[in-house]
């Protein structure tokens, strides 16, 4: 039989999108689409059967959160509430090994 950590891993990924006050975004995110599809994507092949939750939020109605987590560009993508990956020209897409070997890290309890 397979183990199965106890330890709950929270991802969240702030998407831009949202609404504070008069301010609205209206417009879509290639790259906060195309980061959800894959982290959908490595939950469902990696840790289907292990207590990881995947949320989503819109950065708007989150940004001063984010800015408390020295984040502010979207798709921002925390694990447990901290920072693992923030949207930058230099690195356009999140390092793929690093987050499952990150995630697996949190689900030893490490």
């Amino acid at each position: 039989m397979e183990r199965v950590s106890s330890n709950l891993v929270i991802i969240t990924q702030y998407k831009w999108a949202g609404q504070m006050g008069p301010f609205k975004i209206r417009s879509t995110c290639e790259e906060c689409d195309m980061t959800t599809h894959r982290l959908k994507k490595i939950i469902g092949e990696y840790f289907a059967a292990e207590p990881v939750a995947f949320e989503i939020k819109p950065w708007l109605d989150h940004a001063f959160y984010c800015l408390s987590k020295g984040t502010f560009h979207p798709p921002i993508i925390l694990i447990n509430g901290r920072k693992f990956y923030q949207f930058s020209h230099a690195h356009p897409a999140f390092d793929q090994e690093k987050f499952i070997a990150r995630v697996h890290q949190l689900l030893k309890g490490e």
